[in-house]
C-alpha cells in the first residue's frame, strides 16, 4: 500500500503480470474488477494506494506486489519500514484482507502464485457469483444500458490487444459520459477528463461524484486549480497553458470530451505531453467541419451508436420535425465549406417578421413546452427572446459572452421551470445535459452537419 507521495497511481510490470495470473486462475470476466492503484486513506487521513484491489460484496481484498526490500527490514531505514507497517495496519483496521508477494515471486514463480491465489480465495463468494462484483453507487446499482455495456466490453478487448487510444461515437443523449466514467472507474487509475467549456467542468465533476463516489474529483479551470485530488476535470486551455504543473505519467486514463475539437493545437500539445495507459475520445459524430478524419488521431472507433440507431433501439425518443418555410432568400449569402458568413446571414434573417413566425410556429405546435432556440448571434438571441416574451412566454437569451454567474443563474432558472424558452448563441450545443427539454428551434441556418447533429 503505497503513499501518494512516493508512488504515482500507475501500475508496474510485476503488477500487470500479477493481473494476468489472476486472469488465468479466475477468468477474464472476474479480472475486469481488479482495480490497480486503488485509492484509500490511512488511519490518519493520508492518501495511499493499494497495488491491486478486488471488491466483492461485503469484502475488500488487497493484493500487494513489493520489492524484496519491503520484506527484509535490514535493507530499508527503520522509519520507512515502520511507515509500511502503519499502512498495512490501516488496511487491516479497515477490514481489508491483505495478500502479499514479492515481484520476484510473481516473475519467477508464477505457478506457485496462481496456486496460492486459488487457495486464498476459493471461499470468496464473489468469484462464484459474478454480479457481486458489479460496480455500485452508494446504496444502489449503476444501471447501464445495452449499448453502454457493449462499449465497455469493446474497450476492454482493445486494451487486451495492447491498444492505448480509441474513439467512442455515441449520439447526443446516449450516455457517453456515464460509459467513460464507468470504464475509468473499472480501470481504477487516476483520471484526467478534458472539456472545452467551463459549465462542462462542473457538470462532469458532478457525474464523477455520482458514479465514482469513493474518490475525490477536483476541478482545474480558470482560478480553480485542485491538482491534489484523485481525479481531475479540467479545461483544455487551462491545462495546455500549465503543463509544467503536471508530470507526464501523472494520469493513467485520459478522456477528451467533444473529441471533434481534438485536432486543435492545444489538444495536440496535451496528447504529446501526457503518457497515460489509455486515451479515450468522446464525440456524437466523428465528422469535422474541416473534413479532417478523427480516426487519424484516435486510430480506431471502439463503439458507434448513431442518432438514427439510438432512436430505433429506443435509447432516444423519436424526433418529430416541422419545417417552416419563409420568403428569406439565402442565395446571395456568402459561405465557405464550413459556415455562412455571419454578417451576411444576420442581415438576411435577423428581421422581426421571421422571429414572429418562429414564435407563431412554437405557439401552434408546442405551446409552453420547454424549448431552446439556437440564434444567429447574440443580438438575434436577445431579439428572439423579446418576441417570445411579447407573446406571453417566459424567455431569456443566453450566450458565451455573458458573465459566468449570470449564465449560471439563467440556466438554474431554466432547470427550475421559471424560464420556458432559452434563446442561445454559440452555447448549449455541445455537452450540455438537460433531459427535460422537449423542443429545439433551429433559428440559425447552418451548413455544418456536425453542428446540426
Amino acid at each position: 500500500m503505497s503513499s501518494s507521495s512516493e508512488r504515482q497511481a500507475t501500475s508496474t510490470a510485476p503488477e500487470d503480470l500479477f493481473a494476468e495470473l489472476f486472469t488465468q486462475v479466475f477468468g477474464p470476466e472476474k479480472a475486469l474488477f481488479l482495480s490497480p492503484q486503488y485509492p484509500v486513506m490511512d488511519i490518519y487521513g493520508s492518501s495511499r494506494f493499494v497495488d491491486l484491489a478486488l471488491r466483492a460484496q461485503g469484502q475488500k481484498i488487497a493484493f500487494e506486489i513489493d520489492g524484496l526490500t519491503w520484506h527484509v527490514p535490514d535493507l530499508v531505514p527503520a522509519a520507512k519500514y515502520e511507515d509500511d507497517l502503519l499502512r498495512q495496519n490501516s488496511l487491516v483496521h479497515q477490514d481489508w484482507r491483505v495478500f502479499r508477494w514479492t515481484d520476484r515471486q510473481v516473475i519467477q514463480e508464477p505457478e506457485r502464485v496462481k496456486e496460492q491465489l486459488a487457495l486464498f480465495l476459493e471461499k470468496l463468494p464473489g468469484l462464484l457469483s459474478f454480479d457481486e462484483f458489479m460496480p455500485r453507487q452508494t446504496g444502489e446499482w449503476i444501471e447501464l444500458r445495452e449499448h453502454q455495456e457493449d462499449a465497455l466490453l469493446a474497450l476492454e478487448r482493445m486494451r487486451a490487444e495492447k491498444k492505448t487510444i480509441a474513439l467512442l461515437e455515441h449520439a447526443t443523449g446516449a450516455g457517453k459520459t456515464v460509459t467513460a466514467i464507468t470504464d475509468a472507474r473499472r480501470m481504477g487509475g487516476r483520471t484526467l477528463w478534458l472539456v472545452h467549456r467551463r459549465d462542462l467542468v462542473t457538470q462532469t465533476q458532478a457525474e464523477f461524484q455520482r458514479l465514482w463516489p469513493e474518490v475525490i474529483t477536483g476541478r482545474y479551470y480558470a482560478g480553480t486549480h485542485e491538482t491534489s485530488t484523485y481525479n481531475l476535470v479540467a479545461g483544455i486551455q487551462s491545462v495546455a497553458d500549465r503543463l509544467d504543473e503536471f508530470g507526464p505519467g501523472e494520469f493513467s486514463y485520459l478522456v477528451i470530451d467533444e473529441a471533434h475539437h481534438a485536432a486543435a493545437n492545444s489538444y495536440r500539445r496535451i496528447l504529446e505531453y501526457f503518457k497515460p495507459d489509455f486515451i479515450l475520445g468522446l464525440t456524437a459524430t466523428a465528422d469535422r467541419a474541416d473534413g479532417q478524419d478523427l480516426l487519424e488521431l484516435f486510430r480506431e472507433s471502439a463503439h458507434r451508436l448513431s442518432l438514427q440507431e439510438a432512436v430505433e433501439r429506443g435509447e432516444l425518443v423519436p424526433i418529430r420535425c416541422v419545417r417552416v418555410k419563409t420568403n428569406v432568400d439565402l442565395g446571395h449569402v456568402r459561405y465557405n465549406q464550413v459556415q455562412y458568413n455571419r454578417r451576411d446571414i444576420e442581415e438576411r434573417i435577423a428581421i422581426p417578421a421571421r422571429d414572429q413566425l418562429i414564435v407563431q410556429t412554437y405557439l401552434q405546435h408546442m405551446p409552453n413546452r420547454k424549448a431552446v432556440a439556437f440564434a444567429v448571434n447574440v443580438r438575434h438571441g436577445e431579439a428572439l427572446a423579446q418576441e417570445f416574451c411579447r407573446a406571453g412566454f417566459s424567455a431569456r437569451s443566453i450566450s458565451g459572452r455573458m458573465p459566468a454567474q449570470d449564465r449560471e443563474r439563467t440556466l438554474q432558472a431554466f432547470h427550475a421551470g421559471e424560464i420556458r424558452v432559452l434563446c442561445a448563441c454559440d452555447i448549449l450545443n455541445e455537452g450540455w445535459n438537460c433531459p427535460d427539454i422537449e423542443v429545439l428551434l433551429m433559428a440559425r441556418p447552418t451548413l455544418s452537419r456536425v453542428l446540426y447533429l
